[in-house]
């Protein structure tokens, strides 16, 4: 892997690269910076949010159309040194994960969602005092990278939830296995270990349906504001569609 830096010219925007690559429409970017506009955050979290795109195609697309290598953060050991080069709240102020540096050599590796952003790459060089190389990772893996190796999470990789996704093994709560009759003795310490694994599973799996229902709330309430904004509709008809019924 031999990540390079960004390369000069004309600048391409992250919503340009999408759109050229098939992956949303002009009314689907728009819709998703207008959202941006009100509550901030990044671009590209926000089309995912809104489930305009999915980060794999997003990523894949990045790195396609900009010659950066892509990396899997899930698997990748990063080296102690690295993480040293690079202080966590910086890492999370940016949204990026170091995979190599060299400090005698004053560069850093960085694991991006959006190499488009040369503002932000620029500062991170600034603060840092270090030449940035660039590759591309998805946000939930630069998120995981990030609790797993500077707060020391066991973070587990998972498919967006669904509503058959989310039930739990039936053999654990089988009466024959904990016993009719007789109260069951203490688990033992690998399957208090295991249990817990699953309940965090579980738990993770039961947030992710609930944000990906209020995620397509929000994408559709964006649509009907743009939709308001052409003219394509009244703001009383919107409000109609938006009312709860009685």
């Amino acid at each position: 892997m031999n990540p390079q830096p960004p390369t000069p010219g004309r600048k391409r925007r992250l919503g340009e690269i999408l759109t050229e690559a098939g992956l949303i429409n002009a009314m689907q970017l728009k819709a998703a910076l207008s959202e941006q506009r009100k509550w901030g955050g990044k671009l590209g979290r926000t089309l995912v949010e809104m489930g305009f795109v999915d980060e794999e195609s997003m990523t894949t697309a990045l790195s396609r159309q900009l010659s950066l290598p892509q990396v899997d953060l899930d698997a990748f050991k990063t080296p102690p040194e690295a993480i040293q080069l690079l202080r966590v709240d910086i890492a999370e102020r940016y949204g990026v994960f170091p995979i190599a540096g060299d400090a005698r050599q004053k560069t850093l590796q960085i694991a991006t969602s959006d190499p488009t952003n040369g503002e932000s790459l620029q500062e991170l060089a600034f603060n840092t005092g270090l030449r940035i190389q660039v590759v591309v990772a998805t946000p939930s893996s630069i998120d995981r990278a990030i609790r797993r190796c500077y707060y020391g999470e066991s973070t587990i990789a998972s498919d967006t939830a669904t509503p058959d996704s989310v039930g739990m093994d039936e053999a654990l709560l089988s009466p024959e296995d904990l016993g009719a009759t007789a109260q069951p003795p203490p688990p033992a310490p690998a399957a208090q270990a295991d249990l817990a694994r699953q309940v965090q599973e579980l738990t993770e799996r039961l947030a992710a349906l609930e944000k990906h229902a209020a995620n397509q709330v929000r994408a559709l309430r964006g649509l009907f504001d743009l939709l308001v904004e052409k003219g394509q509709i009244s703001r009383e008809e919107y409000q109609a569609r938006v009312r709860p019924r009685e």
